[in-house]
C-alpha cells in the first residue's frame, strides 16, 4: 500500500543521523521551524522524512541547503513535550523514498515523494549468495555484540526470516556503520545482495 499518495511531506534534514526502514529513531525536535513541522505532522498523517544534508551545508544551514534526495520516511510513533517548549520523539522507519521536488509555502521544507522498493534475487543462485553474505554478516555482528546484547535476539529471528534479509542488512548498517555517507549509500542502494556485499566488505575490511 502507497502510504504518501501524493501528500506533500515535512522534509527534517540532519547532518548525522540516516533513518532505516523498521529502525527506531529518537530525536529532539528545538528549532522553531522543526517544532511546527512536528506539530503540523501531529495534526496529519503523522510522517517526517529524514534527509542527509550533503557536505557543505554548514554555509546555508537556515535556508535550504542541498540534501541527498534518497530519504527514508518514519512515522511517529511516540513524542513528549518538554517544559521548555521542545518535544522528544520516536520515529519508526517505513519506506525508502526519493525526493522529487520540495514545495513552498512553510517555514520548514516539504517535498513530493516517491516509495523505492527493494529488490532480493529470484534466482536460486543469488539466494544461495545472499545466505552466504548474511551468514558472515550475521557472524561478525553477534562478535561485536555478544551474548547478552538485547538485539541478538532480533537478529537471530530475522535472519530465519527469508524475506526478512534487507531488515538484518539495515540494522547492522545502523548499528555498525559510523560513516554518514556510506550509510546513505546503503541506503540508496535496492538491491539487497549489492547492499549486503557492501555492507560486508566495510565490516570484513574493520
Amino acid at each position: 500500500m502507497k502510504i504518501f499518495d501524493g501528500r506533500p511531506i515535512p522534509v527534517f534534514p540532519l547532518p548525522s543521523v540516516i533513518l532505516f526502514p523498521r529502525i527506531v529513531q529518537p530525536l529532539h525536535i528545538f528549532e522553531a521551524r522543526y517544532i511546527e513541522m512536528l506539530v503540523e505532522a501531529l495534526d496529519s498523517h503523522g510522517l517526517i522524512a529524514l534527509a542527509l544534508l550533503k557536505p557543505g551545508y554548514e554555509n546555508d544551514y537556515f535556508g535550504s541547503p542541498e540534501v541527498h534526495p534518497v530519504v527514508s520516511v518514519g512515522n511517529i510513533v511516540a513524542y513528549q513535550a518538554r517544559d521548555d517548549g521542545t518535544y522528544d520523539i520516536v520515529l519508526l522507519g517505513e519506506k525508502r523514498a526519493r525526493l522529487e521536488r520540495e514545495i513552498e509555502g512553510r517555514i520548514y521544507r516539504r517535498g513530493v515523494l516517491v516509495e523505492l522498493e527493494e529488490r532480493v534475487p529470484c534466482s536460486a543462485e543469488g539466494r544461495k549468495n545472499l545466505r552466504l553474505s548474511m551468514e558472515a554478516l550475521l557472524d561478525i555482528a553477534l562478535r561485536g555484540m555478544g551474548k547478552e546484547h538485547s538485539g541478538l535476539a532480533k537478529l537471530q529471528k530475522s535472519f530465519a526470516e527469508e524475506s526478512s534479509v534487507g531488515f538484518l542488512v539495515d540494522f547492522l548498517a545502523y548499528h555498525f556503520i559510523k560513516d554518514m555517507e556510506f550509510q546513505q549509500t546503503l541506503l540508496e542502494e535496492l538491491d539487497v545482495a549489492i547492499r549486503a556485499r557492501h555492507l560486508l566488505d566495510a565490516l570484513s575490511a574493520n
